[in-house]
This record gives C-alpha cells, structure tokens and sequence, in this order.
C-alpha cells in the first residue's frame, strides 16, 4: 500500500475487534482512521466538491482528515445511525438521515478501494435463506428449514423432523423490551408443549423453524481473503451441549479444528459466491462427522476466538486491508 493512502475503519466508538486492527496498523505504521457514521453531522463536516466526473474532498472529524482520494481500503465493521440535531422534528430528522447516507454513502463507495465487506454485500448475504440456498449450491449440507406464518405448517414440519426442532430469528438476535433495553433472542428447541400453547403467535410474522441437528462439536469458522481460520467450539458437559452456545459461554471450551479439504473449500466458495472477503460461518459437526452449515455472519465476531486459540485473524485481517492478502 503506498506510504501516502489510509485504511478507512467504519465502526462504532466501542468495539474491541477494531482496536485489535487498528493497533496492528500502528504497529506497522500504516495511517489509518477509525470513524463511525453517528458522528455525522453533529461532530464532523463534510465537503466534496466533482468537477472532472471525480470526487475531491473529506470528511473531517476529532481533527483528523478522511480525504476520499487518500482510502486504499474500507473496513466496514459496524458503524451505527447518524446522530441528528435533536430540536428537529420527527419528519425533520428523518429527512436529514437521508440526506446523510446518501451523502456519506454515495461519497465512499466513489472512492476507488478495497471493501471488507462492502455495504451491499453485506445486506445481501445477511439474508438467512439466501445463506441456506448458495450454501447448498455450494455443495454444503444444510438442515432441513422452514420459513412460515402458518401455524399448520409448522405442526407438520415438527412431525417431519420427529419433534427435534428449533426456532431461530432471521433478522438478528435482539429487540428492544418495553423498558428501552436490548433483549437477546437465542436460537431455542420447540416442544410439543409450545406448539400447544403458542403455536397462533406464529401468523404475527415470518419465522425460520429447522431440524435439531446432533451435535459433537461446533464450528466457527472465520475467512479472511483466501485463509480459512476453522476453531472447534466443545461442551464441558458432552451429554448436554446447549441449543445455542452463546447462552452457556461459561461451559465452552475452545481448540483449532483440523477441517477437511473438501469442506474448506466449500467454505471458501460460499463467501465468494456471496461477495465477501471476510466471514464468519456457524456450523455443526455431528456424532457420525457429518458437517452441516447453520448460518453465516458477514461481520462477525472474532475476537475470544483469536485470544483462546492464537490463530492468527487480526494479523490475516490487516494484511488483507494493505493489500498483502488477496481478497479472494
């Protein structure tokens, strides 16, 4: 990357993984800020100026330059909303958010730069069904799915799948309760008296059901560029391994997992074919070794699994935003 150009970070003002990118940017001396999307309009300015079919121009913030011609790379990891002048009215701030991400977002995507991920890719592969689709293009086995708001369909898909069946979110894992707070919502197994009970819930919206897959380990298994970074995710208690781990953190234990060739590849295939450089894949290995894909996260955690296993995602992640690690 040459001496001049920076790697732009877009993310919130809190978040470990990109003080781990940004340290190892540091560290090698390449220029980089880090910027999020809430700072905008209230704490930074923009100007940019077209007069040859090229944008000339920066955002400046905390004084410190973004200058669109200066971007080599984008890291899009999780910015949040622009932050508005809180006197407008609702229409008002509605109508300035637009005209923000318009802005802001038209701008940065003229640059002519390495995204990881870009924004659009990122939307679309966040599409839980399009997941299980090229997935299985791919040539991944994926578990028996249902996507519904028919209260009958799913009391004969729990039959189908012999009563092992569990329901997930599609949009993501949080709502906001009535107090204002966020409230989690893990993948959980249904029971027959559930369907008894709250099977009419079902019409309210679309939901995801599929088969209970058997579990001896699980995957996460995290790509950057073309490197495949498989950890194997274990249950202190093997007899009673949790639906959804991220609800039993305290009795998981961590190792590298040695991945066959075939499955590496179908990995590799699926984050292309999706349009990412980097992701995140879910997946179960089941008691007779099979293994089967659940889900993927195109900005995904990586962090715990770094420090509990010293595979090597940070210093991947970095070379891959200075142009030392191919994209693909």
């Amino acid at each position: 990357m040459a001496s001049n150009k920076m790697v732009l970070v877009l993310t919130q003002q809190l978040d470990f993984h990109a003080d781990l990118v940004i340290r190892e940017l540091n560290r090698r001396g390449v220029s980089v800020v880090r910027f999020d999307t809430a700072d905008f309009p209230q704490r930074s300015t923009l100007i940019a100026r077209n007069r040859t079919g090229l944008w000339d121009g920066a955002i400046v913030v905390q004084n410190r330059s973004i200058d669109f011609d200066q971007i080599a790379s984008i890291w899009y990891r999780r910015p949040t909303p622009f932050e508005l002048d809180p006197t407008l009215t609702p229409s008002g701030q509605q109508f300035a958010s637009a005209e923000a991400r318009m802005a802001v977002g038209g701008l940065l995507r003229s640059t002519n730069c390495l995204w990881v991920n870009h924004p659009e890719k990122v939307v679309t592969a966040d599409y839980k069904p399009l997941q299980l689709k090229v997935a299985g293009d791919c040539g991944l086995e994926i578990p028996a799915s249902l996507v519904t708001n028919d209260p009958e369909a799913v009391s004969d898909f729990f039959e189908q799948c012999q009563r092992q069946m569990i329901y997930k979110t599609l949009s993501g894992g949080m709502i906001v309760s009535e107090s204002g707070d966020g409230v989690s919502i893990y993948t959980s197994r249904v029971k027959l008296d559930d369907l008894r009970q709250e099977s009419q819930r079902v019409r309210y919206t679309a939901c995801l059901f599929q088969e209970l897959v058997p579990k001896k380990v699980e995957l996460r298994i995290t790509i950057v560029g073309n490197q495949v970074f498989p950890a194997e995710i274990s249950f202190r208690d093997a007899q009673r391994p949790p639906v959804d781990w991220r609800t039993a953190y305290q009795d998981l234990q961590y190792g590298i997992y040695r991945m066959p060739e075939d499955v590496r590849h179908k990995c590799l295939a699926l984050v292309k074919k999706l349009g990412l450089s980097f992701a995140a894949i879910d997946m179960i290995v089941t008691p007779d070794d099979r293994h089967v894909f659940l889900e993927l996260n195109s900005c995904g955690q990586w962090g715990w699994i770094q420090i509990t296993t010293g595979l090597p995602i940070c210093e991947t992640l970095v070379d891959l935003l200075v142009g030392e690690e191919t994209a693909y």
